[in-house]
């Protein structure tokens, strides 16, 4: 039995201004919606998915669109199954290209390291990596609706970023002077 219940977002917008298609293509990925056709998405009911798909109806109309935003309480248990089963392919792919730019953060680390390359400047450059890694992992999962399971490898691997840039800063602090070798 279903416990999930449903928004099925439709839209019809002018093919000019281009701006109002892209804009409303890039809020629908922004929510992680899973397109059924053309022009016709699914999401689970959430209120906040409801609030900004409102806005974002009222944006198309201002625009000379049309919408309709359908709540469903229960679909039939094979079309839930394929469906949150494609929320989670997509997710998934979301996951790994996140999981691949991390594993280029860890190899950066390992090469400056190699190199020995322990600058303040380094010590920048990867925290700006890190911090974009970290909002890129915190959207990724706002839309992760159903805990897709590659959603804790990829914590796990931003988590072992997290480790391996602060020991990393610890080396450098250490080159500089700024801090003393602890003795083990």
């Amino acid at each position: 039995m279903s416990t999930i219940n449903w928004i099925i977002f439709t839209y019809k917008i002018p093919s000019e201004p281009s701006s109002a298609r892209v804009r409303v293509w890039r809020n629908l990925k922004t929510l992680g919606v899973h397109y059924l056709q053309q022009s016709v998405c699914i999401l689970p009911s959430k209120e906040e998915i409801i609030k900004k798909l409102k806005k974002l109806e009222l944006f198309i109309h201002e625009s000379g669109g049309e919408t309709s935003i359908l709540e469903i309480e229960k679909l039939s248990l094979s079309s839930e199954q394929m469906i949150t089963s494609k929320f989670n392919q997509e997710r998934a792919l979301e996951y790994y290209e996140f999981i691949e730019e991390s594993n280029k953060f860890l190899q950066e680390i390992e090469d400056e390291t190699t190199k020995e390359n322990f600058s303040f400047r380094e010590i920048e450059e990867n925290e700006a990596e890190l911090r974009r890694l970290k909002k890129w992992l915190v959207k990724i999962k706002k839309r992760d609706y159903f805990l897709c399971e590659t959603n804790k490898e990829a914590s796990d691997l931003f988590e072992e970023c997290n480790k391996v840039l602060e020991e990393f800063t610890e080396k450098v602090y250490l080159c500089e002077g700024l801090v003393e070798e602890k003795n083990v």
